[in-house]
């Protein structure tokens, strides 16, 4: 009787569960309590150690400015118009000299001012820019500027070790790169700096892959040069009373000047007859062309084609030399002189400002 009557519960129970489960879902939780241990390890391996390798800058250990045949040091010192010089640079790079790209030496006439920069006045006698570069593998020697002011020469590259070159890149400079004599008070030796006002300065930069750029400055001199010749002897003719005259283009003056300069002509006091027996005074001569307006007569013994007796004409900022092809000769032959034909030399003077 009395398993009937737990048969009975059970059954009732049963009834009611399933009656609840088909009314509503049920959601079953199982909790499972880990027993109590040790925990010796743990892994976690989702961060990381990053090192950047930064780029060191070249060290510029040694510079100069030499003549390229002797190897004399002209830095605070004059060099000469055509003739080779080199810039000399001892670099080192202190991992490997593949870091280096670029070593710029820029060079410029400072016009008197300590604080002119390169190309801070354009042109080809006043700035020069030459480069070596090493960014193919293969280094290269670039003369950046000017055109034809200036000639490039060789690059000669010495290996001292994998990180120690010294460069030597060869230059000359032509004749009408600006005339630099300093300001007078003696060239001032010191290095790295810029402190002799009338010169050319220089600046030499080390450039790296990483961007690094070392650099130094320092100066030199150029001394004055100048050189005139006229293509052709001119002739006209004219009679007695009449103006003789040559034409513009008859002959032409070729002349080179790295500093403001005057050009002038003059004759013999006297255009002797050949075969003598007359002459014209060069009083009645004449000179048209280049800076004169109309005409300057040689009655004073000289007449000033480029300039004026009071002030020099502008030295050219680009180009090796300079030409005129416009001047021309006018002789008013007095009445009664003779038949014939009457010579002087013509004696041309380019001169330079020296202050």
């Amino acid at each position: 009787m009395e398993k009937k009557r737990t048969l009975s519960y059970l059954t009732i129970i049963m009834l009611v569960l399933s009656m609840l489960m088909v009314s509503s879902p049920v959601s079953l939780h199982f909790i499972q309590i880990a027993g109590a241990g040790h925990v010796d390890t743990q892994y976690d391996n989702d961060t990381y150690l990053n090192v950047t390798v930064v780029s060191a800058p070249a060290v510029i250990n040694s510079y100069d400015i030499q003549v390229a045949s002797t190897g004399a040091s002209r830095r605070n010192a004059m060099i000469d118009v055509n003739t080779e010089y080199m810039f000399v640079v001892n670099v080192t790079c202190p991992t490997t000299w593949q870091e280096i790209e670029y070593i710029n030496i820029t060079a410029w006439y400072d016009a008197g001012s300590e604080a002119s920069t390169y190309n801070g006045t354009a042109g080809g006698n006043l700035n020069m820019f030459l480069q070596y570069q090493n960014t193919t593998g293969t280094a290269v020697y670039n003369k950046l500027w000017p055109d034809n002011e200036v000639t490039k020469g060789d690059l000669v590259e010495t290996v001292y070790n994998e990180s120690c070159h010294v460069i030597k890149l060869e230059f000359t400079p032509l004749n009408q790169v600006r005339s630099a004599v300093g300001d007078g008070g003696g060239w001032d030796n010191t290095t790295n700096a810029t402190n002799d006002a009338g010169s050319w300065n220089f600046k030499i930069e080390a450039t790296t892959s990483g961007g690094n750029t070392t650099w130094v400055k320092d100066e030199y001199g150029v001394y004055r040069y100048c050189e005139v010749s006229s293509s052709a002897s001119v002739s006209a003719s004219a009679l007695p009373g009449h103006r003789a005259s040559t034409s513009p283009g008859d002959f032409t003056i070729t002349y080179k000047a790295n500093t403001p300069y005057k050009l002038t002509v003059t004759t013999n006091v006297t255009l002797n007859r050949v075969g003598g027996g007359d002459s014209i005074s060069r009083a009645y001569i004449n000179v048209s062309g280049g800076d004169i307006s109309g005409y300057d007569s040689l009655s004073d013994g000289i007449a000033y084609i480029l300039g004026s007796s009071g002030s020099y004409h502008a030295q050219e900022i680009d180009d090796p030399q300079e030409t005129i092809n416009d001047v021309a000769y006018h002789c008013d032959i007095p009445y009664g002189t003779l038949s014939g034909t009457y010579s002087s030399k013509l004696y041309y003077t380019l001169s330079l400002d020296t202050t």
